[in-house]
């Protein structure tokens, strides 16, 4: 019987649907990759509003990068609406400069599906392809996330209100350090680009806030928003 592996962390229709379609359906936890259709083949599924996040967060790419060095065969779906999601987002333009990239220069196939039926007849077809002519155990690869300095710097000043990626090297190359970043004054911060009055003085009242074990939160950190850095 063709076997599939799927990350517990994905919903659970999807395995529902791929026992449907006569596919062995083993979870466990993956990573790199959310499904092992062979020994030498992982497959990245992300909703059309995962897809976003995790390119605004910094994740996408390093995501790509692991499952890549990891599986000789690799394949990246897209599940939902591309059309309704990007009705929707300030930039539609970053979804097809990502989806260039992933597919020119990592050489990354791409499909979208419009719903997990889609997703598990992809998947099932694929692995009887893949298996058909193999009787290799299937077994996930392992690849830690190992932080470098420069990405472990990135990811520290992205815990700042408001601050995506690009807004965090930008504020990184600007000051120079970390410690320097999150002494800045409102002022100071203000002479980035990118960094407005009323973002300015949501990161310093983050910053000079101070911390009550148990208390209360001030109306004014309730106001917050944390929307991502395009």
């Amino acid at each position: 019987m063709v076997k599939v592996i799927v990350d517990t962390r994905e919903p659970a229709i999807i395995p529902v649907l791929l026992l449907k379609l006569g596919v062995d359906v083993e979870r466990q936890p993956v990573t790199p990759g959310d499904y092992i259709l062979a020994s030498d083949c992982a497959v990245e599924r992300k909703t059309t509003s995962d897809f976003f996040n995790s390119l605004y967060s910094g994740r996408l790419f390093e995501q790509i990068e692991r499952l890549r060095t990891s599986y000789g065969k690799t394949l990246l779906v897209i599940e939902g609406d591309i059309k309704e999601e990007l009705m929707s987002r300030r930039n539609p333009r970053a979804f097809w400069g990502a989806l260039l990239k992933i597919q020119m220069d990592y050489n990354l196939p791409t499909i979208n599906t419009y719903d997990a039926l889609e997703t598990a007849d992809l998947l099932a077809t694929l692995a009887k392809r893949l298996q058909s002519s193999s009787k290799e155990h299937i077994q996930p690869r392992h690849k830690p996330k190992i932080l470098t300095v420069k990405e472990r710097q990135i990811y520290t000043v992205c815990g700042l209100p408001g601050v995506g990626k690009g807004l965090a090297v930008r504020l990184l190359t600007h000051f120079g350090s970390v410690r320097r970043v999150y002494s800045a004054s409102k002022t100071e911060l203000m002479g980035v680009e990118g960094i407005g009055d009323v973002k300015a003085e949501q990161i310093t009242e983050l910053l000079d806030t101070p911390f009550t074990e148990g208390g209360s939160r001030k109306d004014t950190f309730n106001k917050l928003t944390l929307s991502l850095d395009k």
